[in-house]
């Protein structure tokens, strides 16, 4: 992980501001006949988040402080909360150069927008790798379920 954090004091990454692209880990090559033939790329490849951030001035201001002094202009990687699959994650991230903060401002709202490069996107280590296996301990419904029960069984042992 980076040394650096984004400013927890300020709004982060909007949900409705948000898309990630990620390639694909193998290529293909076409042929004139018979199957596909399928080559392996790489194991990691990079994930790029297209994100948008709303601020206050005040906001803006501590925003612009660490962006410009901490990440020396989005230079250095930094670690970044962000809402996945999984739950609320923490990512080391670096902004690219290419679509560095571009602003704008919607009367009082201060509006940039970036793309993120994040490193080693995917499941925290708390996620088993054979979840798909189990999917009816997963889903919510099944969870409220299983919810009840752990709560009324620690209840009934709890008052003994």
């Amino acid at each position: 992980m980076a040394e650096i954090n984004y400013p927890l004091s300020i709004r982060t990454v909007l949900l409705s501001g948000y898309s990630r692209n990620q390639s694909a880990s193998f290529s293909t090559t076409e042929v004139r006949s018979g199957a596909l033939y399928k080559k392996k790329v790489a194991e990691h490849q990079p994930t790029i988040m297209s994100a948008s951030f709303k601020f206050t001035s005040d906001e803006a201001m501590i925003f612009q402080s660490w962006f410009r002094n901490k990440i020396k202009m989005g230079f250095l990687p930094f670690n970044l909360n962000l809402c996945t699959e999984w739950g609320k994650v923490e990512y080391e991230c670096q902004f690219l150069p290419d679509s560095l903060l571009p602003v704008s401002r919607d009367q009082v709202i201060w509006v940039y927008s970036a793309k993120i490069l994040i490193k080693n996107y995917g499941p925290p280590a708390y996620v088993p790798d054979d979840i798909s296996d189990f999917p009816e301990y997963i889903l919510e419904s099944n969870r409220r379920l299983l919810d009840i029960i752990v709560n009324t069984q620690l209840n009934k042992v709890s008052s003994l």
